[in-house]
């Protein structure tokens, strides 16, 4: 890394809010210019100082060329505008932040440099602190390690453990949650509240086992920092539900984009069923969609009718039964031909929507978490009521959910992203594995799982025990199918 060119280097921007600390600040910019880091630049952004931090700013400005500043003309109030205003002048493929009061130790942008390029998928990375108390600090402590955790999206949603002044992080990452967020209840724990939207977005974070950074306990720190009932912990409170709070925001020029969806569904045979499942999923999806059908050789008029009521380019016609990973695949691979989708949804054709505007509450909950899989509360199923086994219950977005660790094919909701990656094994069984198999897949990589309590389908119209009285010939036909692995021919 340092034996190259500085055209051959990476550059990191660095940016640096700031308010009234001119004399911190010089600390701060002191600590920058110490990198062994060369290729860097930073960016103070003034939120309208009263002090003479303009006139310190404009000291190391003449100082080095590779510093920045900008001086806003109305102060914001809190530091996401600022911070969001230091990203767009930014030019680094990489971004990090260092907060006016505290100091980057002389190794900080090599450690996290050589720690993200370790691991291409990886979006953040963030090292350790070390506390220190300036002069006149209330309570002070003992200079000590900060608190530390490898990165855990769970307690994440539970707790911050991450610093903004000790991550680095991938440009592109930061506009595709659209920045800080600058709504009116955000005005603590922004940092927080950026990661947890980055977790929820499904990007990854890695932990270097570092210490990176002096982070200076004062009595001007803007932290709420309130005392529990044992008064050995500190509990903090924010203002944003982690939960609640949506992904994606529109503060780095980006608009925050309607969520496209496309349905798919496998036919076979059951022209009846697929006619009663069509017709519920337009009355009650509430949520515009594309729908795209695979048949697997339907001889009961099902492939005739399909070519009257579905659009050409969203239909695949199978001549045999290829079974239910290969159809599938074909599904997922038409609709990414197409390109442009959110969200992917599979729908059975035995699937009976009875509950208005499923879809639409989905996409409510797939804006504040990219990363849940859901399916809504499936009637009339023999072996699982409802569907598979819930781990627990919880609100999100006002509505409850199951928490689960399988979902069943009748239908199922997931982000679009997770087709990238994953493909049904078509030297699996004609029938019977594949939802076992994509909800390993999902758990494998952190997604989580649900049932909407309070929406309903039903496996069929009466239910999987009528099902087997109307289509006695396709339940015997399932038992084999159950046995018999694919055959390319």
């Amino acid at each position: 890394m340092g034996k190259g060119t500085a055209k051959e280097r990476t550059m990191i921007s660095i940016i640096t809010s700031t308010y009234n600390r001119a004399d911190r600040l010089k600390r701060a910019i002191k600590s920058v210019l110490k990198q062994t880091y060369p290729d860097w630049e930073m960016i103070i952004v003034d939120d309208n100082s009263k002090d003479h931090t303009k006139e310190i700013a404009e000291r190391f400005v003449e100082l080095d060329s590779r510093i920045v500043y900008i001086r806003r003309t109305k102060n914001f109030g809190n530091d996401t505008k600022p911070k969001n205003a230091g990203i767009m002048a930014s030019k680094g493929e990489y971004i990090c932040f260092l907060d006016d009061d505290n100091e980057f130790r002389p190794e900080h942008l090599a450690i996290l440099l050589r720690e993200i390029e370790k691991d291409p998928p990886v979006d953040v990375v963030y090292g350790d602190r070390w506390l220190v108390c300036d002069p006149g600090t209330p309570h002070p402590i003992k200079p000590q390690l900060g608190f530390t955790h490898e990165f855990d999206p769970a307690f994440l949603m539970q707790r911050n453990f991450i610093d903004s002044s000790d991550i680095l992080v991938k440009r592109k990452a930061l506009f595709d949650v659209g920045g800080f967020d600058e709504g009116p209840d955000n005005n603590k724990y922004i940092d927080w509240n950026l990661y947890v939207r980055m977790t929820k977005a499904g990007m990854k974070f890695r932990k270097a086992h570092a210490v990176i950074t002096n982070y200076h306990l004062h009595k001007g720190m803007k932290s709420l920092r309130v005392k529990t009932k044992g008064d050995t912990e500190t509990t903090f409170v924010p203002n944003w539900d982690p939960y609640d709070v949506e992904v994606e925001m529109p503060y780095l020029g980006n608009e925050v984009r309607v969520p496209r969806v496309a349905v798919y569904t496998l036919t076979y045979d059951r022209l009846k069923y697929t006619k009663q499942s069509f017709a519920s999923l337009k009355k009650t999806a509430g949520y515009l969609y594309d729908h795209y059908v695979v048949d697997n050789g339907s001889k009961d008029g099902t492939q005739e009718w399909l070519k009257e009521n579905i659009d050409e380019d969203k239909l695949i016609l199978n001549e045999k039964n290829v079974g239910i990973s290969k159809a599938s695949n074909q599904a997922v691979d038409l609709i990414k031909q197409h390109g442009g989708y959110d969200i992917i949804v599979k729908w059975d054709n035995d699937c009976i929507g009875l509950t208005k505007n499923w879809l639409t509450k989905m996409i409510e909950i797939w804006k504040s978490n990219h990363m849940f899989a859901l399916s809504c509360y499936v009637q009339g199923l023999a072996d699982h009521p409802g569907g598979a086994s819930r781990l627990g219950f919880g609100l999100v977005k006002g509505e409850l959910v199951g928490v689960t660790k399988h979902l069943g094919g009748i239908c199922h909701f997931v982000d679009a992203r997770a087709y990238d990656v994953f493909r049904w094994d078509e030297n699996s069984f004609l029938h019977g594995v594949q939802d076992l198999e994509f909800s390993q897949w999902l758990q494998f990589h952190q997604y989580s799982m649900g049932y909407l309590e309070n929406y309903f389908v039903s496996h069929g119209p009466m239910g999987t025990e009528l099902q087997k009285k109307d289509y006695p010939d396709y339940f015997e036909r399932r038992i084999k199918e159950r046995q018999t692995r694919y055959e390319a021919t």
